[in-house]
């Protein structure tokens, strides 16, 4: 609010005035209010500002690398409440906020527990996250990625692109947004899969921001985790393709080249699941993971990248099989013929 924005105020600031020319009692109340006013309704920019400067942060030249970790070492140091949880991370780090809430959705973690199990965390088990990366590693991760996929690549748009590690949750992923794009890392992923990771979903980023809009079904993931793993293996210099898709060891690759025609048929009647089983079949690792019988993980990994890779052999170029629905990348393809 701007004192002129208001007539009635501006009348008595213009009153004010002409008896300070007569009263300096005046003079010292028009300097009171003054104050009163900037205190009253400039709080929330000096919060905003104090909130800023105490995110840890390595600033880019279109985005960020955010250091959230670091926070939840911070918060360790305290009487690990709930409320210096929300104090020191929750709030100032909107990122980890939104880890939190996934979380919370795919049921490993809960409202009610979580809260309580805080005081469990001890410190001497997270200090030695604080020298994982150094900021010349973390540079380099992210400068390193970013250029290598847009010779390959180039970006259809100039979107900030942030680089979250977090703690004291496991996962990765990416959120495309409508101004940025945030790929979200946690602290307890082997840094020697890190840089893999990363270029895997930065290559989600590049073909999201090309595909047409299409409703969640197990043929749209299949295509965007084969895309992914395919730009992966182009991205990463030296990467095997059988050690190109994350979390999925190189055996479990090695088995899926052998027992490829099991797998087709076993996709192929679920491509157009659009249940959250689909995830749990053939796109989920670890626990949460139920693949069919006999299966390995992660098989719509290794599906989707054949399906890429067919179209690849018939000439189709990458920008082309970006910019199409998954339905008709996969029938150009021939794969399930």
């Amino acid at each position: 609010m701007c004192i002129g924005e208001d007539n009635s105020y501006g009348s008595l600031f213009k009153l004010k005035i002409f008896y300070l020319t007569k009263s300096v009692t005046m003079k010292r109340i028009l300097i009171i209010s003054l104050l009163a006013y900037c205190i009253l309704f400039f709080p929330t920019c000096s919060e905003k500002d104090q909130r800023d400067n105490s995110r840890y942060i390595i600033s880019k030249k279109n985005g960020e690398i955010i250091l959230a970790y670091q926070a939840f070492i911070d918060f360790l140091k305290t009487d690990k409440s709930w409320d210096n949880y929300n104090k020191l991370l929750l709030k100032p780090y909107p990122e980890v906020q939104l880890v939190h809430n996934r979380q919370l959705g795919w049921g490993a973690i809960d409202s009610i527990n979580f809260p309580n199990s805080l005081k469990d965390y001890k410190i001497e088990d997270y200090e030695h996250f604080l020298t994982q990366y150094d900021t010349n590693t973390l540079n380099y991760l992210y400068d390193s990625v970013i250029l290598k996929a847009h010779t390959i690549l180039p970006p259809i748009s100039n979107k900030q692109v942030d680089l979250c590690f977090f703690l004291p949750y496991g996962s990765c992923f990416v959120v495309p947004e409508e101004e940025k794009n945030t790929i979200y890392i946690s602290m307890w992923i082997n840094p020697d899969d890190v840089e893999k990771i990363m270029a895997h979903e930065y290559g989600h980023i590049l073909h999201f921001d090309r595909r047409p809009e299409e409703p969640l079904t197990l043929m749209r993931e299949v295509i965007a985790e084969g895309m992914a793993v395919y730009l992966t293996n182009l991205i990463v210099d030296d990467l095997e393709v059988t050690n190109s898709v994350p979390f999925m060891p190189e055996e479990s690759f090695k088995w899926c080249m052998d027992n490829e025609e099991m797998i087709k048929d076993s996709i192929y009647h679920d491509l157009n699941d659009t249940t959250m089983q689909l995830f749990t079949k053939y796109i989920s690792d670890g626990s949460f993971a139920k693949p069919p019988e006999g299966f390995v993980q992660k098989t719509a990994y290794f599906a989707g990248y054949r399906i890429i890779e067919e179209c690849i052999k018939k000439g189709m170029e990458l920008e082309e099989i970006c910019k199409m629905g998954s339905e008709e990348i996969i029938a150009k393809s021939g794969y399930f013929n």
